[in-house]
């Protein structure tokens, strides 16, 4: 994969991200267009699923409105049949092949060719360069869900470097380890770590509990692949001092979202696709601050196209404008995943992080992990993973962690606790704070 940084098309794409990004919104919305109407006849053509569906229908795209005349598709249509979304005749063997981790229990392979891996790649080279990092010459953390090998773990040595990045592993991150993380990271001297909410929230969890002030000097922590609550945001910026800057992106590779130096909201990159937020009956939300489910349709993938993909994710619409001047289509925020949200007494939808991250009314202090799992409407079981405690100090913080998220979520839940020995990460180190066994839309 090194060598795709040295081709002639990645620095053309790089050099295109860049020129493009201060594009007025009707250049933008030109280019979008001839995307969409590219797409339309190559799938149209040569991916079987929409050979079928547009067989019989004499249809035209004209305008990007025309995006609609395209069915919406979502994970459990794909699953049927992965060849209906293949471009006829590829040969698997050729291409390049990434599975979700599954957030919503149906985790989903996503085909690729070079080409779009070119395009993936030139993305984080830009949204990089807009906080003046180069993933080439600064020295970084990648604090993620990579494996070190075993006989360093002997040795109780959790990372492994590579060039100028430190790769350190999430899952050895406990009261007695975190402070030889902060030695290691302080004599390496980062100038960003790369990370996921969950795989960075432990360090910074125990820094905050022991109030360390411990002086890394890291500019930047940079947030991606899963949801990221404001609690979570606060805690970690606080503790290590750090601007932490979150990105909207997924293994399906058709939306880009970043924020910049003149705000937190996500710019998502016209370049890459296009994004549509709507209601539970599939109409578009056009109204700032109001909320729906994210569908994507992506330009950059030809083998494996996406169209009209509904993501699973929950984004709340801004206007869309930004002092930094880049006219691109805005989210205040991804509120999480339809599966992120847990079923009251009365069978209304509430979303679960604001009030389990929410650090100013509790505290998980003597929590190592925990998992929320709903099996039943109106009931939730707080899975928990305790710090080494006598018996009587378990039961009285299983009590007070039952007694404080029963206050935040209100009358209309049933809260259990239960202590276990070990709670499951994926094989990524991906963690999922809710397992919803419901069967939950928008």
């Amino acid at each position: 994969m090194n060598s795709l940084y040295n081709l002639g098309s990645f620095k053309k794409r790089v050099k295109f991200l860049q020129k493009s990004q201060y594009w007025s919104e009707k250049k933008i919305s030109s280019y979008q267009l001839s995307q969409l109407k590219k797409i339309f006849n190559h799938v149209k053509k040569n991916v079987p699923f929409y050979n079928e569906f547009f067989k019989k229908k004499n249809i035209r795209i004209e305008k990007l409105e025309d995006l609609r005349k395209f069915p919406i598709i979502d994970k459990k249509i794909i699953q049927k049949d992965y060849n209906q979304f293949l471009v006829k005749g590829v040969n698997k063997k050729k291409l390049i092949h990434r599975t979700t981790g599954g957030s919503t229990a149906t985790p989903l392979t996503v085909w690729s060719d070079m080409n779009f891996q070119i395009k993936d790649k030139a993305n984080t080279i830009h949204y990089m360069s807009v906080f003046n990092l180069n993933i080439f010459k600064d020295k970084s953390v990648r604090l993620y869900g990579d494996k070190i090998p075993k006989k360093l773990i002997e040795k109780k040595i959790y990372w492994k470097k590579e060039k100028n990045k430190l790769i350190m592993s999430c899952y050895h991150i406990n009261r007695k380890t975190f402070r030889t993380y902060i030695k290691v990271l302080k004599n390496f001297k980062p100038k960003y770590i790369h990370t996921r909410a969950s795989a960075i929230f432990p360090l910074a969890k125990y820094i905050s509990e022991d109030n360390l002030n411990v002086n890394l000097n890291i500019k930047y922590i940079i947030n991606d692949g899963e949801y990221l609550t404001l609690g979570q945001r606060t805690l970690i910026e606080n503790s290590f001092n750090s601007k932490l800057i979150n990105i909207y992106g997924h293994t399906e590779g058709a939306l880009v979202g970043y924020p910049c130096n003149k705000t937190k909201k996500l710019h998502i990159m016209p370049q890459n696709g296009i994004i549509e937020i709507l209601d539970k009956r599939g109409k578009k939300i056009s109204k700032d601050g109001k909320k729906g489910e994210i569908v994507a349709t992506g330009f950059n993938n030809y083998i494996f196209p996406l169209i009209r993909y509904k993501t699973g994710d929950i984004g709340v619409k801004s206007k869309n404008y930004c002092l930094c001047k880049r006219n691109y289509p805005m989210l205040t925020e991804v509120e999480g995943r339809i599966q992120d949200y847990i079923i009251d007494k009365k069978k209304n939808k509430i979303p679960l992080a604001p009030a389990i991250f929410n650090y100013n009314d509790m505290s998980w202090k003597g929590v190592q992990e925990f998992k929320i799992l709903q099996k039943k409407i109106g009931i939730i079981t707080v899975l928990l993973k305790l710090e080494q405690k006598t018996a009587t100090e378990k039961k009285k913080l299983s009590k007070y962690i039952k007694l404080k998220i029963g206050q935040l979520l209100g009358k209309n839940f049933n809260v259990r606790t239960n202590v276990v020995e070990k709670l499951k990460k994926s094989k990524i180190g991906k963690y999922r704070y809710l397992d919803q066994k419901l069967k939950l839309n928008l």
